[in-house]
């Protein structure tokens, strides 16, 4: 029998920045040894150079580029490593089977944390997560993440997901104006993703709603709820963390 064997050293590939930020300030915090890349190109980079050695790989399973099978595959060339999958929406059967465990987004850090320190890594249920209340911000990822860091970082942490959401927002009209069903369903995806991960429920609804249904008669009304969204979180930040 093989001895146990703890994840020390980790490798977190994500496109959305917020995400990054969030799980790399709470891998961190509890002590692990972390790389990240923004795509599975600069994964295999890191690999090849010797400037990544993880343990464990975090991956999400919808980026741009190199993703999903295609890079799990390029992976196992390229480490050992266990290789975790994590996404905002359930993933396919073929890639639970090509990875060594699930994670579904919004990851708790609790959660992330038992998962990482056990001896061995199971795959979490795939299931469609249970829509959380129609409010604005959980309270609870909220409470999470303050009993995490000082209220500067938290300020910090939310400036920019609404920087973030602004940006994506941009780019989102840009899509719906020039009618790209596929650049809208993928934008959808990375605001769900950062929302989720901060608490956002209103937005990441919205934007799950969006990335589903995604017709067009619809786009108006959903990206006018994401800026009444962005709105009250600029609203919150001011209110929340007075200067």
């Amino acid at each position: 029998m093989s001895t146990p064997h703890k994840a020390t050293s980790l490798l977190l590939i994500d496109d959305d920045i917020i995400s990054r930020e969030v799980m790399a300030m709470t891998l961190e915090m509890n002590g692990f040894h972390l790389s990240s890349a923004e795509g599975g190109e600069r994964a295999l980079s890191l690999l090849s150079s010797g400037s990544a050695n993880p343990d464990v790989i975090l991956m999400d399973s919808q980026m741009p580029g190199l993703s999903g099978i295609a890079l799990v595959e390029a992976l196992r060339k390229a480490t050992q490593a266990r290789i975790v999958a994590i996404s905002g929406s359930p993933v396919s059967k073929q890639l639970l089977h090509a990875t060594d465990g699930f994670l579904l987004k919004p990851v708790d850090p609790e959660a992330l944390k038992s998962l990482l320190n056990s001896a061995t890594i199971d795959v979490q249920a795939a299931a469609e997560p249970t829509p959380p209340p129609d409010t604005f911000l959980d309270q609870v990822t909220f409470n999470k993440l303050k009993a995490m860091m000082s209220a500067k970082a938290l300020r910090e942490l939310y400036v920019a997901v609404a920087a973030d959401l602004k940006t994506r927002l941009c780019f989102l009209e840009s899509a719906m104006n020039a009618g790209d069903q596929t650049e809208v369903a993928r934008i959808a995806h990375a605001i769900k993703g950062g929302c989720a991960m901060v608490g956002l429920t209103g937005a990441r609804e919205i934007a799950s709603e969006l990335e589903k249904g995604n017709l067009h008669e619809s786009w108006d009304a959903k990206i006018t709820q994401l800026r009444s969204t962005l709105l009250s979180l600029e609203g919150m930040i001011t209110s929340s963390f007075p200067s």
